[in-house]
């Protein structure tokens, strides 16, 4: 599918799917956790958008994608769903019609049809913004008696 791939809708319309192109590539390849670790901030800075980085640990293989190429997989993943759920609709809608020829069910393919044409774009979330504690929140939730020393702290015996 090409990057400005276009979707031929009901009635003629035409809607731009994405201007994503889900055709990931291979990015940095890690051989252990070790290497990643000390790569540092570097190592990750490596992985560009579109492109997938690979961590092989003990426990197994991991991909690891920027966010906002997750948040698109995410989009196509659940266009993909709502797709597979108005097809099923629609198929056991036009069984329907092939029984009973009566308008009520004719009514019922034409909705269900046009509910497969109402998405123009695909779902896509801007993910998660890092968590900040403005100055306001520091000053409300500060208490100044945390400043302890570990000999300070009462300790049971056992």
């Amino acid at each position: 599918m090409s990057p400005t791939a276009h979707m031929e809708i009901s009635r003629g319309s035409s809607a731009t799917i994405s201007k994503w192109s889900p055709q990931l590539v291979p990015g940095p390849y890690w051989g252990s956790f070790e290497q990643l670790r000390t790569g540092g901030n570097v190592a990750l800075d490596s992985i560009k958008p579109g492109s997938v980085a690979t961590l092989r640990g003990k426990s197994g293989t991991f991909r690891i994608l920027l966010d906002e190429d997750f948040q698109k997989l995410l989009g196509l993943a659940s266009e993909v769903h709502r797709l597979r759920g108005g097809i099923t609709l629609m198929v056991q809608a036009a069984r329907v019609v092939a029984k009973h020829r009566d308008e009520e069910s004719i009514k019922l393919l034409f909705q269900s049809v046009s509910m497969l044409s109402e998405s123009r774009l695909l779902p896509e979330r801007d993910g998660h913004e890092q968590f900040e504690i403005t100055a306001e929140e520091k000053a409300e939730n500060a208490e100044p008696d945390l400043d302890l020393k570990p000999s300070d702290i009462h300790r049971p015996a056992l």
